[in-house]
């Protein structure tokens, strides 16, 4: 009996050596337990990765790149979500800005909403053309909008470019928004806030 149970934990931590998940509360370089970052996140996970210092987020995503994860797209919506909260301020540029653009090219719409919103908040008063070509590209995706109907991100997108400032880039955005009642009607509002 004791022989067969010791094949059988030899065999399962084979598996688990072989499928690369996570063995009995292993650590990784960076301090952060193992995890799946394809599964949301438990509450413990959620708050150690909140917790976490920039240097300690440089060697996570380092980590999981190096584990197949290479792109914000290879996470759960969730941490998506979390990266991108993390990146609103003004914090590990070179990550940071990969992060915040590959956010707003996501395949699911709250994560580009939120990336827009946060780009907005991290560039605010501080205009670039880079920015300006990434928000004025991410605008016009066909799936920021819906039978011709622009969706929140577009306003979300709208806002974005409004906090940035800048001549040239509230010039785009006064021409995209007149595109559509709903959006011209948006950006007259939130135009109309500053002037007030």
């Amino acid at each position: 009996m004791k022989k067969i149970l010791e094949t059988a934990i030899l065999t399962t931590l084979t598996v688990v050596t072989l499928w690369g998940t996570p063995s009995l509360g292993a650590q990784a370089p960076h301090g952060f337990p193992e995890f799946n970052p394809q599964i949301a996140p438990t509450k413990t996970e959620w708050q150690y990765f909140h917790k976490m210092t920039d240097a300690q987020l440089i060697k996570l995503w380092t980590f999981e790149q190096q584990r197949g994860h290479r792109n914000l797209g290879a996470w759960a919506w969730q941490w998506r979500i979390g990266w991108l909260e993390r990146c609103e301020a003004n914090v590990m540029p070179d990550l940071c800005s990969q992060i915040l653009v590959s956010g707003l090219k996501d395949e699911a719409m709250v994560v580009r909403a939120d990336a827009a919103s946060r780009i907005g908040k991290r560039y605010e008063g501080k205009p670039s053309k880079l920015i300006s070509d990434e928000l004025t590209h991410a605008y016009r995706d066909a799936r920021n909008s819906r039978h011709g109907n622009p969706l929140f991100v577009c306003e979300r997108i709208l806002g974005a470019m409004h906090q940035i400032g800048g001549e040239p880039l509230q010039k785009i955005a006064t021409r995209l928004a007149s595109q559509h009642p709903e959006t011209k009607s948006y950006w007259a509002k939130i135009r109309g806030r500053q002037k007030k």
